[in-house]
């Protein structure tokens, strides 16, 4: 999977537990953060991306840090 293919994925996840806007946000806020704020993010930027979303407080204090962590194993291995 291309890497913005996988971050549309990641939105769906959030979604579920935030709603569409403040996934949308928390991603956005990884991207720039993580610096990948272009369109095209290669594998690292990528990776960068999930490990910023995962360490997100709000995403740690929605799903914990056990499920937190799981989710940054899945989704880096969306991208290969």
């Amino acid at each position: 999977m291309k890497p913005h293919e996988a971050i549309e994925e990641i939105l769906k996840d959030l979604s579920v537990s935030f709603g569409d806007g403040l996934a949308s946000r928390i991603v956005m806020s990884a991207r720039s953060a993580a610096p990948a704020a272009g369109t095209d993010l290669d594998r690292r930027q990528y990776v960068e991306v999930v490990r910023t979303v995962c360490r997100d407080a709000r995403v740690i204090g929605m799903l914990g840090e056990l499920t937190a962590g799981e989710k940054q194993s899945l989704w880096e291995r969306l991208v290969s």
